[in-house]
């Protein structure tokens, strides 16, 4: 079973800092098309590994980072499910 985290943007250039944010802190993300289970938008999305949420989840905390939401996803071959775990104060 495969366990990560995808966090969501309202933009392609808060998804593009948040990128360069977390390759500054050496966190390890990779830029991914938005997945279907959370939204049917396009878009771009930043995946980063099970491991790195708390210190994701630290920068978010201070204000750093423009994400709008994070999700918790777990697969298991095709089938995958996805919980929402931090939402942006709108």
């Amino acid at each position: 079973m495969a366990t990560y985290y995808v966090a969501s943007f309202h933009s392609i250039s808060q998804a593009l800092r948040f990128e360069k944010l977390l390759q500054t802190k050496a966190i390890g993300v990779k830029m991914i098309p938005v997945p279907r289970l959370i939204s049917s938008s396009c878009g771009i999305a930043a995946r980063f590994e099970e491991a790195d949420y708390p210190a994701v989840a630290s920068l978010l905390a201070a204000g750093d980072g423009d994400a709008y939401e994070v999700y918790l996803f777990t697969s298991e071959g095709k089938n995958a499910q996805a919980e929402r775990v931090w939402k942006a104060n709108s």
